[in-house]
């Protein structure tokens, strides 16, 4: 059974998209079978993953239709490991079923991912910034969230808004979704500023902070302009080990929550 992960911030911009490909990516490295998921109906997963529109089938179609979803058309990317669901415009629609049938808010992307959930490890899900309807839905059907934030005393508000819309679907509506870290990312260690913000918020969050924190650096804008992560692009560069640390700690913390699950 795959575990689910949700990568959410209030804020775009933070590196959501790019957490999604690279973890992913450094996932299947570690011989684990990954599905990404674009829940937003912008595509920008779908977009860096993808040279070429897909003609395969989307995650509106996985969504509105889970028995009829041919899971023979979901394509492997740069490794046979890692595949893609990707979004179109037409996903824009869910949000207006959502909000006319509140009672499928809550199941409405679990029952979509069910009948993918035994071909893999991971599904990693990528949702919009501002967390609409779609992504709650995503959190309810979710075991952890990432939350990606950038090294930026402005991007902080977001950070607190999922960390809190978190705790209100667990404490509320009796979602088992936890925080599986936070994630600081676009980080140059010479900047005051940066050093400031990674200190406030490992203050601020403690042990929900990843130990790993994601260096700035150009290449990995390069890699998305090629449509790779880069971990491929450029094997040795800093962001690339960083993302292979990254995936040991999302592996290590998902066997820890799933250990604390069952006992």
């Amino acid at each position: 059974m795959a575990r689910i992960i949700v990568v959410a911030n209030q804020k775009g911009g933070v590196g959501k998209t790019t957490t999604c490909v690279n973890l992913g990516a450094a996932l299947a490295q570690r011989r684990q079978r990954v599905l990404l998921v674009d829940l937003d109906p912008r595509g920008d997963l779908s977009h860096y993953c993808l040279e070429q529109p897909s003609d395969t089938a989307s995650s509106y179609e996985l969504l509105a239709d889970p028995e009829a979803f041919d899971r023979s058309s979901v394509a492997a990317l740069w490794s046979p490991s890692v595949s893609l669901v990707p979004a179109k415009l037409d996903l824009a629609a869910l949000e207006f079923v959502l909000s006319q049938e509140p009672e499928r808010r809550s199941s409405f992307v679990q029952e979509g991912l069910g009948p993918l959930a035994d071909d893999y490890d991971f599904l990693i899900l990528d949702t919009a910034p501002g967390l609409q309807l779609l992504g709650l839905s995503a959190l309810a059907a979710a075991d952890q969230v990432i939350i990606p934030q950038q090294c930026s005393f402005l991007a902080l508000q977001g950070l607190r808004a999922v960390n809190d819309i978190v705790e209100r679907l667990r404490t509320q509506a009796g979602v088992g979704v936890t925080v599986a870290g936070i994630l600081l990312t676009m980080y140059d260690r010479r900047t005051i500023h940066h050093r400031d913000v990674v200190a406030m918020v490992q203050r601020g969050f403690g042990g929900l902070v990843f130990r790993t924190v994601i260096p700035q650096t150009i290449r990995v804008q390069e890699a998305a302009v090629v449509h790779e992560p880069i971990t491929a692009y450029e094997p040795r560069n800093p962001a690339a080990d960083a993302y292979r640390r990254l995936a040991k700690e999302v592996m290590s913390r998902a066997q820890k929550a799933g250990s604390a699950h069952r006992g």
